[in-house]
């Protein structure tokens, strides 16, 4: 069997459950378990590639790059989903008016998302690619909009037009990136490892002109500044799980996107276009969103920031060509996004708001929610020993290390400002004026997910050693990079 149908089973049985009305009552635990389930599969799916394989099945394969972010969607996934086990059923009864139909399509649209977010890192053509990333934005808009508001129908709006129009700045691109390839003696090919392999016989001019339109392209849906200003909106207004997988996996599909066509532009011998493009795009996102990050007054506005920064980061490794940190960094900032978004969630079923003035004494009121929150708060900040501290010095290193100094002192004066404006806000929802919940009973129990996340990015950065970057190098040279 084809192990991208192996992969696309359980999510596909989530979407044909959502279409039943009937199902509405069990649906939240029936998904949670059938993505639990999927954790082992994707894990049986990947091992092959920790031993340096790269496995084809036509325009599709697996190589190190793939298998990575199919497992960091796969547990972004599984968390998001049993999160919403314990948390959707009771924001139903809340009075927003979701009916069976709406709920059910909910698990459909999600299902169909994971499925897209599955196929964008497993793309070996460049038009299955570009059809994937496409399919990731109908999958997801009408989860922006799932509680109809008018600030979400505005935000989705904002997501479809923005990032259409990037992606056909990215067909464009990649039509030119075809077109460069008029001087081959084999004829043309969208396969990345035939683009690679014939790079040098590219025309360069056209190469070039390719990458920048694919990287406005898929810029605009990773969120590179300026590029990023749907990001924000959307990511406020979903619904606190799909806005985890906003975050904790889609973002990663643009950037995995720009990874693969960085490969092509750098075995065309025109690495330096790489490094000149992405490297100052990474380190003005850094500080952009940073100063951003100073005057929020949303909580979940405040966390999307936090995605752009980020975003940033992992830009710069590209730029500087570092897979092991591409691979680390974006999996310690899944996994600690994640969990801040789904507490954000249970704090707005428990207060009715996410505007920041409005939260306080979270640790009095919800000790346990306010110690998570905490450590999310330093956690997502880049701060040890946290996994994300281990991955962001590295970057540090890498990028000094690369020559780049004067991005290497600007994301260090950008990660310094953000950490300080996130530990400011959320210190004020955690140790700040109580503000009483608008539920009487909050339930614990909702912590235990982004708590269990948090354990594990902490693991992350207490447990990394050299068997580990061993490990990360062989995904990177499976993927034909260092």
């Amino acid at each position: 069997m084809n192990p991208f149908i192996l992969i696309a089973i359980l999510p596909l049985v989530m979407v044909l459950l959502g279409l039943v009305p009937s199902t509405a009552r069990r649906l939240p635990w029936m998904s949670a378990a059938l993505m639990l389930v999927q954790i082992p599969v994707v894990g049986w799916v990947c091992y092959p590639i920790f031993s340096g394989r790269t496995l084809y099945w036509g325009v599709l394969g697996m190589d190190g790059i793939g298998a990575a972010f199919t497992i960091i969607t796969t547990i972004v996934s599984a968390a998001a989903m049993v999160q919403a086990a314990l948390v959707m059923p009771a924001e139903r009864s809340q009075g927003h008016n979701i009916t069976d139909r709406r709920f059910g399509m909910f698990y459909t649209l999600s299902g169909l998302f994971m499925i897209s977010m599955y196929a964008v890192p497993l793309a070996r053509h460049l038009g299955v690619l570009w059809i994937a990333i496409e399919a990731t934005t109908l999958m997801s808009a009408p989860l922006i909009n799932y509680h109809h508001s008018r600030d979400s129908l505005e935000a989705t709006w904002k997501y479809l037009l923005l990032c259409s129009v990037g992606i056909a700045f990215a067909l464009f691109g990649t039509l030119l990136i075809f077109a460069a390839q008029h001087n081959s003696a084999g004829g043309g090919t969208m396969m990345i490892s035939g683009l690679i392999a014939h790079a040098k016989e590219m025309d360069p001019r056209l190469l070039r002109f390719g990458f920048v339109f694919c990287l406005l392209g898929y810029g605009t849906k990773a969120g590179i500044f300026p590029l990023h200003n749907w990001l924000p909106d959307a990511h406020s207004e979903a619904p606190s799980t799909a806005s985890a997988m906003l975050s904790g996996a889609l973002l990663n599909c643009a950037l995995v996107a720009i990874w693969r066509l960085s490969g092509v532009v750098t075995a065309a011998g025109q690495a330096e276009l790489v490094r000149h493009l992405l490297v100052p795009a990474g380190a003005i996102t850094v500080v952009a969103a940073s100063l951003m990050l100073i005057r929020q007054h949303d909580l979940k506005r405040m966390l999307a920031y936090s995605s752009v920064e980020h975003v940033g980061l992992l830009t710069l490794a590209i730029g500087i060509g570092s897979g092991r940190v591409f691979i680390l960094h974006a999996l310690n900032h899944s996994i600690v996004k994640v969990a801040m978004f789904l507490l954000a969630g249970g704090i707005l079923h428990s207060y009715g708001t996410k505007a920041l003035p409005k939260l306080g004494g979270l640790l009095k009121t919800i000790p346990v929610w306010g110690v998570a929150l905490m450590a999310g708060a330093f956690a997502v900040a880049g701060s040890p020993p946290f996994g994300t501290f281990i991955s962001e010095w590295l970057l540090l290193r890498d990028t000094f290390a690369a020559g780049e100094t004067a991005a290497a002192v600007s994301v260090l004066l950008g990660l310094t400002i953000a950490f300080i404006a996130i530990t400011r806000h959320i210190g004020r929802v955690v140790l700040g004026t109580v503000r009483a919940p608008v539920e009487t009973t909050p339930v614990r129990s909702w912590a235990i997910v982004p708590s269990a996340l948090l354990i594990i990015s902490l693991i992350s950065g207490v447990a990394l050693a050299p068997p580990v970057m061993r490990v990360l190098t062989i995904l990177v040279q499976a993927g034909g990079r260092r």
